[in-house]
């Protein structure tokens, strides 16, 4: 995934700032998420309905989720790899 980002451009790519940022959306996400849970719980909505609400909101949650997390661990392992070659050249 991360290589698609980075071929074929030639400026410098600022990994860690990268994984800040998509950290960061990461959060909001779940914060919005926990919000509307709640707002849900909290509503005199049939309880029945409210399971199946919160259940719609829960799976949309993780497909929303689903490429931020995968982009972090692609640049978290990107990161530990450019880590790696810095202390290989150095010592």
């Amino acid at each position: 995934m991360l290589d698609r980002l980075i071929v074929g451009t030639n400026q410098s790519f600022d990994l860690h700032g990268l994984l800040q940022s998509t950290s960061r959306t990461l959060a909001n996400l779940d914060f919005e998420h926990l919000h509307e849970v709640q707002r849900v719980e909290r509503s005199r909505t049939d309880p029945v309905l409210k399971k199946q609400i919160i259940g719609n909101l829960q799976r949309r949650h993780r497909e929303r989720r689903q490429p931020y997390t995968m982009l972090i661990a692609e640049l978290q392992k990107h990161l530990s790899s450019a880590m790696a070659d810095d202390l290989h050249a150095v010592g």
